[in-house]
């Protein structure tokens, strides 16, 4: 028998395993007995670090997105705004674009399974987005912007992420086409041009 792997480890396997099935099968056509076999363990291992499917997608949302967004916001205070917009989207477009198949499975549960989506908003989405209101509050409040509502402009950035890549990627070849940090550069100039107070400049 090997030695045994440390609990961190160990559940960032069992993660790994559940975003390839899920990918695969979608949420609810996918077992535990499936990801514990992809894991390379026992189903009553998996439990033991999620006691649920619902407690696997909670995590897998915290680990691809919810600790992503922290990471950049904690960087936000000591970059140009400008700068900082760019690498935010650029590696959300990569990260997305690359796990595009788990992100649809996972979103579809989010809109039809109420009981995932009033865990989802509760756990992951409210504590996450008030961060983020935040931060843009205390930018937005610099006097460089229009004074616009912090969550207007949360969601309007957050509504092209995933327009672009959800939807014009899927349907545009050209945009497709276009490197990351190109599409990027362009939607960051986009939003903070349109934010920006004519009389500041």
């Amino acid at each position: 028998m090997g030695p045994r792997k440390a609990p961190e480890i160990r559940r960032a396997q069992i993660l790994e395993a559940a975003a390839r099935i899920f990918a695969r099968h979608g949420f609810r056509g996918a077992t535990t007995r499936q990801i514990a076999r992809e894991a390379g363990v026992a189903e009553g291992t998996l439990f033991r670090y999620f006691p649920t499917k619902r407690h696997l997608l909670l995590a897998m949302f915290e680990a691809l997105t919810v600790q992503p967004i922290q990471r950049h916001l904690q960087a936000l205070p000591a970059m140009e705004p400008q700068r900082w917009l760019e690498e935010f989207l650029r590696e959300r477009l990569v990260a997305m674009r690359a796990q595009l198949p788990l992100m649809q499975a996972l979103y579809q549960e989010i809109r039809t399974d109420e009981a995932v989506r009033r865990a989802f908003l509760d756990q992951i989405a409210r504590p996450l987005l008030e961060e983020v209101r935040r931060m843009l509050a205390a930018e937005l409040g610099q006097g460089r912007y229009r004074p616009l509502h912090p969550a207007l402009v949360m969601w309007a950035i957050w509504g092209a992420l995933h327009g672009v890549t959800v939807f014009g990627m899927e349907l545009d070849p050209e945009l497709a086409a276009l490197p990351p940090e190109q599409i990027a550069k362009q939607l960051a100039t986009f939003v903070l041009r349109g934010i920006e107070d004519p009389s500041q400049t």
